[in-house]
Parts: C-alpha cells; structure tokens; sequence
C-alpha cells in the first residue's frame, strides 16, 4: 500500500507538472487558450489527490483535513473552471487555471 501512495505522489506532481507546464508555455506562445494538456492535467491532479487522501487514510497516516478539504475544492475549481474555459475560451478563464494553480501549489508547500 505504501508503493501505491508514492506511485500517486509521483503521478500527482507530474499532474502538476504538467498543469502548471501547459499554462506557462500557452503564456509563452501568447495563446491564451486552454489546451487539453491543460485538462488532462486537471484531471490527473483532481484523482490522485482524492486517491491520496484515501491512501493515506486507508494507512492510518495523519490527514489534516481542512488542508484537503481547500485543496480539492481549488483542484476542482481549475478542473471546472479548465473544461469550461476549452468551450468558451474567455482569457480570465485561462488567467484563472493558472492563478488557481499557483495557489494549490501555494496552499500544499505553506500549509503544514
């Protein structure tokens, strides 16, 4: 079970690294569209984190779960915010996923 948890911990931050990644180089291409890159990576991000809890859960490792509670709701606000934004493609949905993500990222590496 414990191989389980750190392969969702690597795959959890190659979501991250891919969200995050797929904003920056739209950014740099001066595309501001969500690209399915963008949405994989949402989703990605939005099942192993709940599959994270779960797992640590499951082995009676501390959960602090106002932390997760935050961090699912900010993951499920870029997955929302990534699929509404591939259909309507408003930039402030684009600016949105990326502002969203940083600050998943921020809520994760500050909130001990």
């Amino acid at each position: 079970m414990d191989t389980l948890r750190l392969v969702l911990v690597f795959l959890h931050l190659i979501g991250f690294a891919a969200l995050l990644g797929g904003f920056l180089r739209q950014m740099q291409l001066r595309m501001m569209v969500i690209g399915r890159p963008v949405i994989i990576a949402a989703v990605a991000q939005f099942v192993t984190g709940a599959a994270l809890v779960w797992v640590r859960t499951a082995l009676d490792m501390s959960v602090a779960d106002a932390k997760m509670i935050v961090k699912a709701g900010l993951d499920l606000a870029i997955l929302l915010l990534a699929v509404a934004g591939v259909r309507a493609r408003p930039p402030w949905m684009f600016y949105g996923v990326g502002v969203l993500a940083a600050a998943a990222t921020g809520v994760a590496v500050f909130w001990v």
